[in-house]
Parts: C-alpha cells; structure tokens; sequence
C-alpha cells in the first residue's frame, strides 16, 4: 500500500470521516482573506489581523513542513437544547479541540512509529494561524459553500476540521479541488436574520450570530439583538437550512453528541447559576469561550426575544443583582423588550441606583420601551 493509503486507513480507524492530503504550499485563498480583513468584517477577532500574514503559510507553523493531512468529521446531531436558548451544534457535546488534536497526535505517531518515517508533525485543529478551510479544499475534502463553509455532497457541512502537518513529502497524488454543487441555491444567504452575507462566499462576521454571541466581549449592538432571536450560543440557521445538510446523516462519534447537561443549559438557568457552578457545569465544553459575563448577556437577550413576561421578575431581581453593567444593560433590554408596568417599574426603581454611564442609557432607553407597551 501507498504511504498515503496506509495513513488514510488509520485516520479512518481513528474516527475521521475524510482525508485528504495537499503540498505544504502557500495557500490559494491568502490574498481573498487579507481583503476580507480590509473591509472590517472579521470584528472583534482581532487575533485574526495580527496574523494575516502567515495564516496561507502552513511553512510558519512547522520549519520544513511539506505534507497537509486534512481530517474531517461529522458532528451532524438533532438540536436537543432546552427552551428558551438555543447552543450550536457544534457546542452540545465535549469540545472538539482537545478530541481532535489528541487523535491528529495518534496519526502522527502512526507516521513515526507504524510507517518508519523521520518526520515530526503538528497538529492543528481552529487554534493555530492557518486557513483551514483552504486546506480542506486544496486537498480535496469539499467545496466552499455560500455561507463560507467548506461542504460536501455526503456529510453537508456540520463538519470539525482539523491538519496534520508533515516535514516530509508523502509522496500523495496532486490534489484536485472539489468541484462547486451549490449551484443557484441561496438558502443559507436568505435565511440570515441578521442578514451577516454581504455577497455569496462573504460573511460580514460583525453581523453574525454565532460571532456576537461567542467572540464579542462587549455588547451586542442594539439594532441586532432581535434578530438574535433565541441563539444562546453560535447559531446553526444557514446550515439547517442547506439541503445538502438535509440529507447527511448524523454523527456517531461519542465525544459530539449532546451532552444531557450541556442541553439543558437553558438562558434563565445561566441568569440563576453561580459562576463556580457555571463553570463546573461547562467543563470540557466550548461554552467556556464566551465566559460568564457574554453567556449572561446572551441569555439576557434571548428571555428578552421570548416576549413572555413571565421572565420579567427573574430578570428584575437580576438587574439589581447583577455585577456586570454590561450584563445589566443587556437585562434592561430585555425587560423593556418584554415591556409592561411591572419590568417599567424594575427599571425605574434601578435608574435611580445606577451609576455606569452605559447601563444607565440602556435602562433609559429600555424604560422608553416599557412605557410605550405599557400604555
């Protein structure tokens, strides 16, 4: 067997559902993402401007490399989360990351050990500068889809990818990159609450749910908090309407079903949990990222998105309590989005006590609200 057939079959005894292999070359996409970077679009990713210039260079993450492996797998599951609050997919079972990497460590011990090669290899799995979705498609894993995603005709695009990187050549065939199926559907761009597509293959990442609701630290801007609807945390809208999702199968890998602790996390649960407890609770999960403060201002939003104001006293004691003003300013929204006399009498009561200028003018603002559907 070829060395790439016999490294194919132990990333598929290791769980990985695809592999590929490319030519540790510069990247195609590398100029695309820097004029993506121009335009603002990556937000508060900051992290991403800093590295710019290295993320189509797969030779900075590895002196010598000359072989991409590329890893695919499924995480495909029913949505089991608890009302109100939705998490991601992606997010319900243990975090990827630390699974993925471990087995991308296991194939390149294969490498070593089982095939007798004097290479060293690196693992990268969403944590290292690199364009992964470029390797995907230079290896010929899938195509890029109009949400950005990398997709494939079996799998669709609920899809955990992750590189195996290689100081030696692995003697794989040259890579054809897969041909486009998206053809003249527009699904996941229609579907867009917020409407974060800008154009087919571009996504304004300020807009986007699962940015506003994982990677901002701040708040989410007013204009956008509705049509955050009940996002919790991430968002699967422009895949669950992809009819190449339609039709993939779900995962059978443990490690990403939905953890029964992690679906029940519904957005009052977060308000009432203690931090200790929260972060008890969100061991292992990627949930972690957004820490306590972004997840209670999420669920802030989400019971304010509800329009069931049965929340109001829940979110009335939490406007007192609370010690984040940002947090508070996100519950004040919510509260004059739910409106009535009772959540415009919280929020007077707190204007009278609040002392940072930003959650003041949310309480103000959210009172105007509450009045109005009030009277």
């Amino acid at each position: 067997m070829l060395l790439t057939q016999r490294i194919t079959q132990h990333a598929h005894d290791l769980g990985f559902q695809r592999v590929g292999f490319a030519p540790a070359d510069p990247l195609p996409h590398g100029d695309a993402f820097r004029e993506w970077l121009d335009l603002g679009f990556e937000g508060e990713m900051r992290w991403l401007e800093r590295t710019r210039h290295i993320r189509d260079r797969p030779e900075h993450l590895l002196e010598g490399a000359r072989t991409l492996v590329a890893v695919a797998v499924s995480y495909k599951t029913e949505d089991g989360t608890a009302q109100p609050g939705r998490i991601a997919r992606y997010a319900q079972g243990f975090d990827y990351h630390r699974v993925m990497e471990h087995k991308l460590d296991a194939l390149g011990d294969f490498i070593r050990d089982d095939l007798g090669l004097d290479a060293r290899t690196r693992a990268a799995v969403d944590r290292l500068p690199l364009l992964e979705r470029d390797v995907a498609w230079v290896a010929g894993i899938g195509w890029y889809g109009k949400n950005t995603l990398l997709l494939t005709r079996d799998l669709g695009s609920f899809l955990f990818l992750g590189e195996l990187l290689v100081d030696a050549d692995l003697h794989a065939p040259t890579p054809q990159p897969h041909r486009n199926f998206c053809g003249s559907c527009t699904a996941c761009l229609d579907a867009c609450p917020t409407q974060a597509f800008t154009a087919p293959y571009r996504l304004d990442a300020r807009r986007c749910i699962a940015t506003l609701t994982i990677e901002n630290r701040g708040p989410i801007p007013r204009e956008l908090r509705h049509a955050v609807g009940h996002w919790l945390f991430g968002c699967d809208i422009c895949q669950d309407v992809c009819p190449w999702n339609r039709k993939a199968p779900n995962t059978k890998e443990f490690a990403y079903l939905g953890r029964p602790e992690i679906q029940a996390l519904s957005a009052d649960r977060v308000l009432t949990l203690s931090d200790k407890d929260l972060d008890h609770l969100l061991y292992l999960s990627p949930i972690r990222r957004p820490q306590r403060a972004g997840l209670a201002r999420n669920a802030a939003v989400v019971l304010g998105n509800t329009g069931d104001r049965r929340w109001v006293p829940l979110l009335s004691s939490r406007l007192d309590e609370e010690p984040d003003p940002m947090v508070r300013g996100h519950i004040a929204w919510a509260l004059g989005a739910l409106g009535g006399p009772d959540a415009a009498s919280s929020l007077l009561r707190r204007a009278d006590q609040e002392e940072d200028p930003q959650a003041l003018d949310e309480i103000r603002q959210a009172l105007l609200c509450a009045n109005s559907m009030t009277s």
